[in-house]
């Protein structure tokens, strides 16, 4: 048992100093990053309640996040708070809902852990434009926000 409580602290170890591992955001970050996404225009002066040391780093964070684009904005949120809860559920609906070449593109568009959700579907004799791709890749992302 020892043994296997300290493999498991070395590998969180080499994990979180590893390069590539994404480093989790701390509390004055995680709560920047939502006042932000919630209430852009209103974050400086909510971001005031922060302690002298904290408000600097929620000030900085800030401003890097109003410069983004929303889209890319949204998506911070996202990687940090997780997808929707019935996220399985609006995508049913949503491939329920649309005509069979946009169902088709979706299909294709899932991550692989949700393609369950999409029937089989029989191959289409046009491939989707780059315009029908990104139109899926961005319904699929608004469903599972």
């Amino acid at each position: 048992m020892a043994a296997a409580q300290n493999t498991r602290v070395v590998r969180a170890r080499a994990v979180r100093g590893s390069a590539d591992a994404p480093r989790s955001l701390s509390f004055v970050e995680r709560t920047t990053l939502f006042i932000v996404a919630l209430k852009r225009q209103h974050a400086p002066a909510l971001l005031d309640g922060f302690a002298t040391a904290q408000r600097h780093t929620a000030q900085v964070l800030a401003k890097q996040l109003t410069g983004l684009d929303s889209p890319t904005r949204q998506a911070r949120v996202t990687l940090e708070f997780g997808a929707r809860d019935d996220a399985a559920d609006r995508l049913k609906v949503l491939l329920e809902q649309a005509p069979p070449r946009l169902k088709a593109c979706l299909s294709q568009q899932l991550p692989p852990a949700l393609r369950h959700l999409a029937p089989p579907q029989a191959a289409e004799a046009l491939p989707p434009s780059p315009a029908m791709k990104a139109l899926a890749a961005r319904m699929i992302r608004e469903a599972s926000r």
